[in-house]
């Protein structure tokens, strides 16, 4: 196994976005249709909740695809079909607040193209689940399997690896809901509701379980699972926190409470409970690896906010209008599905 490169080319209006990808293995086949599905999942809906900005990405394989089989470096791209870059005619030297605009003008300069978030924005995800797609399917004949669903959107608590250890069935059967949640729909949907009246966004957190990787596998200090992994789900978007397991849960708990005790079964060591996610002291045990991303609010709404003006030096007022999602969590799950399965990869290419 070789350690692959993923480098996603293109902003989120220029004519085109894609992704090169070196090291995957010769000869390795590649299921283009549902690869095609899996990159269908983090595209906008028809629903309230969603961006108006539709866009059919379909992919183009312009390279390194042959048959259905790897033959060499991969590149593939979406088109960028359904831009509106003079929604952000108004913004060119106002730094919208929470997004990258004012990090990218501090590196790039004022002039810098920002129109739709350039290569900050969350449609740039839509090649990487491109190269994730491929890399799930080849862990997948590994068996090693990656899901991923939303367990919480502005405070609703949802059904959760928390609360269940969930079937695989049951992890295929989320992942084709418009709103891959195990509970709370309605709940969500009537927040989101308020969200469009006010004019706001709200949070949510997706988990993501890796199920099917061998224990013994990482090692102590910066070669743990965690600290790789989490850097990978970290390139998606408005993620700004990753968990494993409990997580923060660890900080008001007693280890009476929260250890994971081991019993044998037969003749295999079995732990009574998974709260450290399926990796302890930076090596998997074997449970299946429990992760929790943090995505804030979408940043870009209609309330009024403040910022400044980067040319006339002036403090301003703004209204961001255009297109956006009430909720980033939703249409990242795919996302993150990707990120974990390329992160994956390359740590099992070291180990």
């Amino acid at each position: 196994m070789n350690k692959i490169s993923v480098e996603v080319f293109g902003t989120s209006h220029s004519d085109k976005i894609g992704v090169k990808i070196n090291g995957l293995p010769m000869g390795a086949s590649v299921d283009t249709k549902e690869l095609q599905s899996f990159v269908n999942r983090r595209k906008a809906s028809n629903s309230n909740f969603s961006t108006k900005r539709v866009e059919p990405d379909k992919i183009i394989v312009e390279k390194g695809i042959k048959a259905g089989e790897i033959t060499g470096e991969v590149i593939a791209s979406i088109e960028n079909k359904n831009t509106r870059s003079n929604d952000y005619d108004n913004l060119k030297y106002i730094p919208r607040p929470s997004h990258a605009d004012y990090g990218a003008m501090l590196k790039y300069g004022i002039d810098y193209n920002l129109a739709g978030g350039a290569e900050f924005s969350g449609r740039m995800t839509a090649p990487l689940c491109i190269a994730g797609g491929i890399v799930k399917q080849l862990l997948k004949k590994n068996h090693i399997e990656i899901f991923a669903y939303v367990s919480g959107v502005g405070g609703i608590k949802c059904t959760s690896y928390e609360d269940k250890k969930f079937t695989t069935e049951e992890l295929i059967e989320v992942s084709k809901k418009k709103l891959p949640v195990f509970s709370n729909e309605e709940e969500i949907v009537e927040l989101f509701d308020k969200c469009a009246k006010n004019q706001d966004s709200v949070g949510g957190t997706i988990d993501c379980i890796i199920r099917g990787l061998k224990g013994g596998i990482g090692g102590a200090l910066f070669n743990g699972i965690e600290g790789k992994l989490s850097s990978y789900v970290f390139g998606v978007p408005s993620v700004k926190a990753v968990e494993f397991g409990i997580g923060t849960k660890f900080a008001e708990s007693f280890a009476s409470e929260v250890n994971d005790c081991y019993r044998y079964n037969n003749d295999k060591v079995e732990l009574e409970t998974n709260n450290n996610g399926g990796i302890v002291g930076g090596i998997s045990t074997g449970e299946d690896i429990l992760i929790r991303a943090t995505l804030k609010p979408t940043p870009s709404i209609s309330k009024p906010q403040h910022s400044v003006n980067m040319k006339t030096k002036e403090n301003v007022d703004i209204e961001i209008n255009g297109r956006h999602d009430v909720c980033h969590a939703i249409r990242a799950v795919a996302p993150i599905e990707a990120v974990v399965a390329i992160g994956l990869w390359n740590f099992l290419s070291e180990a």
